[in-house]
């Protein structure tokens, strides 16, 4: 038991450090690499381990807070972690849902990057509202871990359990988008929000729960009757084994429902709509609980090897203007080669590239939708120079003509 407790408890302080990492520091390490990449000109050799190191420097972070927490203890290393999820994302996460497009119509060149409202305005003030109140019980909880007298004690119970089934609900809305802020922690840090206060309201509503039938334990001892027989000699007892209090976890879950209840009358009543508290994730577009369909609007799109090439002339090197369906686009050495690799795919082995197409405007469309600095471009440009140089090679082997003249025949 106690080598399992140890083992939960590194576990814990790892992922302590790690909230911490994605939280706090990896905003900080993003920065530092922008603000490295657009000092200006710099050797592209160096500027290829730019990214890399910042991985780097992320991984160092988080051993260096796991032995921080190990060495100092957990207690203000958490404190941190609350206040991110519980407070600095969230904000976070609002301050996205208002700046972000409300309307369900996007470009068709957008599809999948526009940035589209995930909780509908106002009723997500709502949603607010009740995250407050469940963190106001976490808080309780945690100031006060002994028992409470019985009316609050059934309260921070159920408030947690309510903040466990609001946030399992907000992790579901935000489906994929929990694997993106694993994935891109310095974008999408505020998807993961509901995840890690899952966590945390798990965590201590199943601490305050086996407290409770820690003391119910206790009392029972304490009341049991002597036996009439001689008494053995003094022993050290052993301390009771901890278990989830059954009646205060029933009590409990038959309270929350309640509350939810009223929460949904107090927003229809606000709202003027018996589901008022449902819309504020079914009144959205593109999320797993939406129900508004996106509308696709035709337009001219741009794909990333042609925004990578406006980048700064000095680095990637522009050879000459060319035309895309009739519209003039900068061609570099880079969207050649990328190109002329395209065209081999569609010339000798259609299907193949027709699937490598659809695949590309899933992935890499959309993320050419976010490049609107020459920085940035750069930093496509020489994020995408390896790739450039096996598509090259490719071409050398497998082009039965001079792969030269494919690349120059591009974009004419």
């Amino acid at each position: 038991m106690a080598q399992n407790e140890a083992r939960g408890g590194k576990v814990g302080d790892f992922g302590i450090a790690l909230v911490l990492t994605v939280g706090y520091g990896s905003p900080v390490v993003l920065g530092a690499l922008f603000a490295l990449a657009n000092l200006g000109p710099f050797p592209s050799d160096t500027a290829l381990v730019i990214v890399p190191l910042g991985i780097v420097a992320c991984s160092a972070l988080a051993r260096w807070l796991y032995r921080a927490v190990r060495r100092r203890g957990r207690a203000p290393f958490q404190i941190a972690a609350e206040v991110l999820a519980l407070l600095v994302l969230p904000a976070w996460g609002l301050a996205y849902s208002h700046t972000a497009e409300a309307k369900c119509v996007v470009g068709q060149c957008s599809e999948g990057v526009t940035p589209l409202r995930p909780l509908a305005e106002p009723e997500v003030f709502g949603l607010l509202a009740l995250h407050a109140l469940t963190a106001l019980a976490y808080a309780v909880s945690r100031r006060r871990p002994a028992a409470l007298d019985a009316p609050a004690e059934l309260l921070v119970h159920a408030g947690l359990l309510v903040g466990i089934a609001a946030h399992a609900l907000l992790a579901v809305h935000f489906g994929g988008w929990v694997a993106a802020g694993i994935l891109f922690p310095p974008l999408f840090a505020p998807c993961l929000a509901p995840v890690i206060t899952l966590v945390f309201y798990g965590v201590e509503l199943r601490a305050r729960l086996r407290r409770r039938g820690l003391e119910a334990r206790l009392r029972a001892l304490a009341q049991a009757p002597e036996s009439a027989y001689r008494e053995s000699p003094p022993q050290e007892p052993l301390p009771p084994d901890p278990h989830i209090h059954g009646p205060t976890l029933a009590r409990a879950l038959a309270l929350s429902p309640l509350l939810l209840g009223a929460y949904a009358v107090a927003h229809a009543v606000w709202l003027g709509h018996a589901g008022g508290a449902l819309q504020v994730f079914t009144r959205t577009c593109n999320y797993t609980l939406s129900r508004v369909p996106l509308e696709i609007v035709p337009e001219s799109c741009h794909y990333l090897c042609t925004v990578a090439a406006r980048g700064h002339g000095w680095l990637v090197r522009p050879l000459r203007l060319g035309r895309r369906r009739g519209v003039p686009i900068l061609v570099n050495r880079q969207l050649a080669v990328a190109n002329a690799f395209e065209d081999l795919l569609h010339e000798r082995w259609p299907r193949f590239g027709r699937a490598a197409r659809r695949l590309y405007d899933r992935l890499g469309l959309p993320v050419s939708r976010y490049i609107r600095g020459r920085w940035l471009a750069d930093l496509i440009y020489l994020a995408m120079k390896p790739c450039e140089w096996l598509l090259y090679l490719a071409l050398v082997l497998l082009d039965p003509g001079p792969p030269e003249a494919r690349i120059d025949r591009m974009y004419r």
